[in-house]
């Protein structure tokens, strides 16, 4: 686990990246999330050919066995809301293989503390109903040929997991966390590729979506979700309208970089540069840090102008920070060509 940061106020440089922990139980094909409680703040690694869980605590630097998933899930989608985990399958199948069987979509409580495979703290993964768009009830024929399914896009919003797929033609599709039912809210897909991170008052961020699905800016956007609809059963309809669209310091080359909220108005992104990969004795940490300087004005125009409207007549005002880390050898990585694999905010 690296420590990074990028100084906005007051143009100092920023300290230098450091190696702060390692996450004993970490494997190969897990996700990673930052949960929290009343009883208080973790980071929860998901998945790999064993399905495991594995917690850690920051402030006491423990790490728990948490219990594991119904089946393996290779680099699940991992959403935290509302004191909950939730894992998704990312490429979903519809047969008995290695990864990624049913069920597809579960959540792990944290109310109670740290969940624990033993004892009074006992429990477990609870399976949840699939996304509509998921291959599951399929006839003879589709089960022959099963369609491919893949996410590409997510976020968390109030009391709801929004999620697209690859697929163009699908739409979006809402969880409701209390209720736990799904229905489609747009008929288009969300304008973005992987997580789009919150800075507050319904404004979030996201990788921007071009050719071939690379990266190489951030959009700046506000959804909102109204009720009434216009899709066939559904009671609420979600909007999305780009506020603007920002620089990403990128090697130009998947994987895409990633996005982590930085408090209210304020992201970053991260990507290791290219000397990673290359037997080099020194990585490279490329993060560029944003901030919405008019974030108070912008909020108030955007809650206030109507929902339908397609542009917001106030400029949003952001300043950006490019900083370049080299984190020395030796580095405490097994794989030399290890992906970064999430960006936390505690």
């Amino acid at each position: 686990m690296v420590e990074a940061a990028a100084a906005l106020a007051d143009g100092a440089d920023p300290p230098r990246a450091r190696t702060v922990a390692g996450i004993p139980g970490a494997r190969r094909g897990m996700s990673f999330v930052a949960t929290h409680s009343v009883q208080g703040s973790w980071i929860v690694g998901v998945g790999g050919k064993e399905g495991n869980t594995v917690i850690y605590d920051p402030s006491a630097m423990k790490t728990f066995e948490g219990p594991e998933v119904s089946y393996p899930k290779h680099q699940p989608i991992l959403i935290s809301l509302d004191s909950k985990v939730y894992a998704i399958s990312r490429r979903p199948t519809v047969y008995d293989k290695k990864y990624d069987f049913v069920p597809w979509f579960e959540s792990l409580s944290f109310k109670k503390g740290v969940p624990g495979i033993s004892g009074e703290k006992f429990s477990f993964w609870k399976a949840l109903p699939p996304p509509p768009f998921f291959p599951f009830m399929l006839d003879p024929l589709e089960y022959c040929n099963p369609p491919t399914v893949s996410v590409s896009s997510y976020a968390a919003f109030g009391s709801h997991i929004l999620l697209s797929p690859d697929c163009k033609e699908t739409g979006t599709y809402a969880f409701h966390v209390v209720e736990e039912t799904w229905e489609k809210v747009c008929n288009n897909n969300m304008p973005f590729v992987g997580q789009a991170v919150a800075l507050g008052g319904g404004l979030f961020a996201a990788c921007s979506t071009i050719h071939n699905n690379f990266a190489t800016a951030a959009i700046v956007f506000r959804m909102s979700i109204i009720k009434g609809s216009s899709i066939p059963g559904a009671s609420v309809k979600l909007i999305v309208r780009s506020l603007s669209t920002l620089p990403l310091a990128s090697m130009g080359d998947p994987p895409l970089p990633l996005l982590c909220p930085a408090g209210k108005g304020s992201f970053c992104s991260i990507k290791l540069g290219q000397g990673f990969c290359e037997g080099k004795d020194h990585v490279q940490i490329i993060l560029t840090a944003f901030k919405i300087d008019n974030i108070e004005a912008v909020l108030t125009a955007s809650q206030t102008e109507h929902a339908d409207a397609s542009v917001l007549q106030l400029p949003v005002e952001v300043h950006h920070q490019n900083q370049t880390y080299l984190l020395e050898a030796p580095f405490p990585f097994k794989n030399p060509c290890m992906p970064v694999i999430a960006l936390l905010s505690m």
